[in-house]
């Protein structure tokens, strides 16, 4: 049980902790002086130098802590799309983001300790001779220069009531001689994956409402994930490799009884593999007359493979789908900066290709599928042009163009050519309305990418979900105008407030597919629609109201969006978006006894519908996702962190389906289900020893 659980891993965790503690030494309370308290409420140019003093009180523990830390900045470690320069993240490592998608943002944080940071610069609108990588506001990790070896071990224990315990072994390895930087990780994650699993009810209605099954539903999803990866740096020279795999195997069932007395196990088991690899690297050089060239290739290696089974409702019924591709990138770019004038050209040439096999059985009766066997080939290319300049002190203006073509082929189930070009246009302009005040606008030309994948048939029997490929899907547009004000105050305080409008053309949604007399659903284009999303992010410290070490930080967002149903012709949301998300953090500083109180409100719910051919289904889970934490840090190499209540208030998910017979405009219900999971708390243990 957890009780003995974790009497037993409190007693590991105390014992390493006093090992680590052996060596702690004596350290006085560290405040930030009153200059990066002053520099920080009233910033010069746009760009804000947050010093290690700054950071001190909070005692940080790598460059990511650190990053966590700057007043209302949201990290973003940037996307797992195809390509290179549309992946980015913001925050950039000595001026230049890293040259791979194996070697994440994450990973390279983690890498830096406090003690080799020598800055880090919050650059607002934009900074000479900086990429803002398309994002309005950046972090610039600046690392000092001279020999350093450290060597991280790092593992976390997650107890659990009704299954064995988690582990998260990671071990990290970083050396600089002279120019000559070298890092590499090894990790695992073997654990429960809490977000879905969990014991509730399961009911199932007749379309007059009527409850015709009902009984207990039980949800186990694993996650166990192997990963490593590694880099290397000299002078202008980068390399990079690494690889991971992720394994989701997935147990759903409902014990029912019938309102007529009758007995039934309805189950699914899914068992999901995804693999990942890559190498690539990047050549930096100078080039004369104030300019820069910089050459990146990458090459990265995925697969997956996804096996659905279901008993006990009908014949047995099986779904496959196998992937396997590739993505080879080279990218080439010129920055120059001339009396305040940055100005960068460049291109990136990609060849992506994705193989995707899909089958289903019904009885043992193979069920034919449009597009269930596919080979996508994309070809792309994009050329930019992009200029940033402060005129004044106040003020900073960016000005870009990209142009991007494809050729997609389809081959296989379905034999088909296009070619798509758009172009990206985009400006950005900020300005300081007081040393402690900015307004940034933005309006940008952005178009989505096409998941490979949705051109292909696909079925998850756990999700009740099979969707047959769209060889006409084309990508999501948008004109997007965003605006935003920022307030800085009390040294650690700012308030940020964005409004972001974006009139969308061709909507990626669900859409009903035609093969004959049958009706399936797939990703299609629903035409024109809008979004609208209001960000709120606040850092609020309550010192100079006399609670010293105390801070709020807030990041909520809350969204509409319009879009016309294609079955019923009537304005709904886009499917799966979450209208609101989020979090609540308040963190308590306890610098006399070297530690550091938290206390979480995590995404404050889901909720989320989707809309198909004849099927409405509405995904939503309670707002009590309520984390509380300790860490302990006695010295710089040392870190141990209890998470005492993770979850407090078991935070239940739901999913309600409701079936039509024929099309959801007919409005005629033929049945509905309702299942629920409540997830159960937990204690998680992290210790972190650098050398």
């Amino acid at each position: 049980m957890i009780g003995q659980s974790a009497s037993r891993a409190l007693k590991l965790g105390w014992m390493l902790a006093c090992a680590g503690g052996a060596e702690a030494w004596a350290q006085e309370t560290v405040t930030p002086n009153e200059a990066d308290l002053a520099a920080a409420s009233a910033p010069a140019n746009g760009v804000i130098a947050y010093t290690p003093s700054f950071f001190a009180e909070f005692r940080p523990s790598t460059a990511q802590d650190m990053i966590n830390r700057i007043p209302g900045f949201s990290y973003n470690k940037g996307d797992e799309v195809r390509g290179f320069g549309g992946a980015a993240g913001n925050v950039l490592i000595d001026g230049e983001r890293p040259s791979s998608k194996a070697v994440t943002l994450d990973d390279a944080l983690r890498r830096i300790l406090p003690h080799q940071v020598e800055r880090i610069d919050l650059i607002r609108g934009g900074a000479p001779g900086i990429d803002m990588q398309g994002q309005a506001v950046v972090a610039n990790v600046i690392r000092k220069s001279g020999a350093d070896t450290s060597i991280t071990l790092e593992t976390a224990l997650k107890l659990y009531n009704d299954h064995p315990m988690g582990a998260w072994p990671r071990i990290d390895v970083a050396t600089r001689i002279g120019e000559l930087r070298l890092n590499g990780s090894m990790n695992a994650r073997m654990e429960k994956f809490q977000n879905e699993s969990g014991n509730g009810n399961f009911i199932r209605r007749n379309g007059r409402g009527e409850v015709i099954a009902r009984g207990p539903f039980h949800a186990d999803i694993e996650h166990r994930a192997y990963g490593f990866n590694g880099a290397a740096e000299y002078r202008n020279l980068r390399l990079n490799v690494g690889g991971d795999r992720q394994e989701y195997p997935r147990t759903e069932y409902a014990n029912l009884i019938s309102n007529l007395g009758v007995r039934t196990t309805e189950k699914t088991v899914n068992d999901q593999v995804l693999d990942k690899a890559e190498i690539g690297g990047d050549y930096q050089q100078q080039l004369g007359f104030g300019l820069t060239g910089r050459l990146i290739g990458v090459y990265t290696y995925r697969a997956s493979d996804l096996v659905s089974l279901q008993t006990g409702s009908g014949p047995v019924r099986r779904s496959t789908k196998k992937t396997d591709g590739g993505e080879s990138i080279i990218r080439g770019t010129v920055r120059g900066l001339y009396q305040g004038l940055t100005v960068e050209s460049g291109g990136e040439f990609a060849v992506n290709v994705l193989d995707v096999n899909s089958t289903l059985t019904t009885g043992g009766v193979a069920v034919v599928l449009p597009s269930a066997n596919v080979r996508v080939e994309e070809k792309r290319a994009e050329g930019f042009l992009s200029t940033s300049v402060k005129p004044v002190a106040r003020l900073s203006l960016e000005a870009a163009v990209r142009v991007e073509t494809s050729t997609i082929t389809q081959s296989g189930d379905v034999s088909k050519q296009k070619t798509l070009t758009f172009p990206k246009p985009r400006a950005a302009l900020g300005y300081e309305l007081s040393p402690s005040s900015q307004l940034r606008l933005r309006l940008e030309r952005t178009v989505g990418q096409l998941n490979f994948e949705d051109f292909a048939a696909s079925g998850d029997l756990s999700a009740g979900v099979l969707n047959v490929g769209n060889s006409n899907l084309e990508p999501e547009r948008a004109w997007v105008s965003e605006v935003a004000l920022e307030k800085r105050f009390w040294g650690k305080g700012a308030v940020v407030l964005t409004y972001t409008h974006s009139a969308v053309e061709s909507v990626v949604d669900v859409i009903p597919i035609f093969s004959g007399a049958s009706v399936f659903d797939a990703p299609g284009n629903l035409g024109d629609g809008v979004k609208d999303e209001l960000n709120l992010n606040m850092t609020f410290p309550f010192d100079n109201l006399g609670w010293k070490g105390l801070d709020l930080r807030v990041n909520y967002t809350w969204r509409r969006t319009r879009v016309t149903d294609p079955t019923t012709g009537v304005e709904r949301p886009f499917s799966s978006l979450n209208p609101w998300d989020g979090q609540f953090t308040l963190t308590q500083d306890l610098p006399r006894i070297k530690s550091t109180f938290v206390l979480t409100t995590m995404q404050l719910g889901y909720k989320s519908r989707q809309y198909r051919s004849n099927e409405t289904r509405f995904d939503y889970s309670t707002p009590n996702y309520v984390n509380v934490q300790f860490n302990w840090r006695p010295d710089p190499t040392f870190q141990f962190t209890i998470q005492l209540f993770e979850n407090v208030f078991s935070r239940e998910r739901r999913r309600e389906r409701v079936i039509y017979s024929g099309p959801r405009s007919n409005n005629i219900i033929a049945s509905s289900e309702e299942r629920s999971a409540e997830m159960e708390p937990f204690i998680m243990m992290r210790v972190r020893k650098t050398y």
